[in-house]
């Protein structure tokens, strides 16, 4: 996992003094989809980011009428940020636009006082990437895996509470595998299918199901709110 830079810190928690930190999470990792790209790594692309990729998912998930005031406040938070001033802030966002959480999805988890260990099957480390980026890495330790190998010396090593198998850029793993593969993690870890509704997914889910693999699975139009809740959810210990 690589480690967060500051200027994405900083970003994250310049908006988390505009807005309630589950909503900042999860418009900083749509602006992360939105830009396609690595989380910034530097002042200047880090700027770009929160003046693009980001400025578009709050325009998205915000209310008009608030999303202009609070992307004015984000920059003048980095700005001031950068120079060691402190702003107060004071903007209220319409929170029931954006839904309740299901509070039975986390009923069953274990929870820690420590960042969640997170192991994430997928053909990249983008997924990963990104889960770090927007809950920062004092909540979330996010290990990014390719193949079978590495996912089961990953499983052994971190003790993850839970397993995400993105289906959305799959791993090149065969569903036999697979399959064996989610049945020998410790009943701790949850697994989870991000993008449940792709080509992949809808291959493969009936065969794991068949084997009476446990998966909460999750559809990539519904939002990532839903696999936050998990992550936070076992982090501050709410289940």
């Amino acid at each position: 996992m690589s480690a967060t830079r500051a200027e994405m810190v900083l970003l994250r928690e310049a908006l988390e003094g505009v807005v309630a930190p589950e909503i900042a999470t999860a418009l900083l990792f749509d602006a992360l989809e939105i830009s396609g790209s690595k989380p910034p790594r530097s002042l200047e692309e880090t700027r770009s980011f929160a003046e693009q990729a980001l400025a578009e998912a709050v325009r998205r998930k915000v209310r008009p009428e608030d999303a202009s005031q609070i992307l004015r406040i984000i920059d003048d938070l980095f700005a001031r940020a950068i120079e060691g001033d402190g702003v107060a802030v004071d903007v209220e966002v319409d929170h029931e636009a954006w839904g309740e959480s299901d509070p039975t999805a986390t009923t069953q988890m274990a929870v820690v006082q420590k960042p969640v260990p997170v192991v994430v099957l997928g053909a990249s480390e983008a997924f990963a990437e990104r889960l770090t980026a927007c809950l920062g890495e004092d909540r979330v330790y996010a290990v990014a895996v390719v193949d079978e190998a590495a996912f089961r010396k990953a499983v052994f090593a971190y003790s993850p509470l839970i397993v995400l198998i993105d289906a959305t850029s799959p791993a090149a793993v065969e569903p036999r595998a697979l399959t064996a593969m989610l049945r020998g993690v410790p009943v701790s870890a949850m697994p989870v299918v991000w993008g449940s509704e792709s080509g992949w997914a809808r291959a493969v889910l009936p065969g794991l199901e068949d084997a009476g693999v446990p998966l909460v699975t999750l559809r990539r139009e519904e939002g990532i709110e839903p696999l936050l809740d998990l992550v936070l959810a076992r982090f501050r210990g709410d289940a």
